[in-house]
């Protein structure tokens, strides 16, 4: 499958390649943690996303450190700067004691086409 560069949803754009999120053509500012989460998210966007999942995402296997408050801390943080109420979520659904889902309509852009064997035949004369 074709990798995306950039997804958008809402007034919102998140660029892979750039590794920004924008609103409006404004750079938003949002730590590592909480972005990795976002692009998580995003690209399984309409999936039931376990917080193992996350947990193995963002963190490895081998985690040392309170992964439950890092999860409830990024979440927080990425419904911040999407400005999504968790009571009625346009962006962010929480999926009590199963996980989260990215419900909002996601547009993606730039991908990048899959690898081909050659160039398309031109027709002869």
């Amino acid at each position: 499958m074709a990798a995306a560069s950039t997804y958008q949803f809402g007034q919102f754009e998140l660029d892979l390649r750039s590794y920004e999120l924008k609103r409006d053509d404004q750079p938003l500012r949002l730590e590592k943690i909480p972005m990795e989460l976002l692009i998580f998210l995003v690209e399984h966007h309409g999936e039931l996303i376990a917080r193992e999942q996350i947990i193995e995402r963002l963190w490895g296997k081998q985690v040392f450190l309170d992964t439950e408050q890092g999860i409830n801390t990024a979440i927080r943080k990425v419904r911040q700067v999407l400005q999504d109420d968790p009571e009625k979520p346009r962006f962010l659904e929480t999926v009590v004691g199963k996980g989260y889902r990215f419900v909002g309509d996601v547009v993606v852009k730039g991908k990048e086409p899959p690898p081909s064997g050659g160039s398309l035949p031109t027709p002869s004369g």
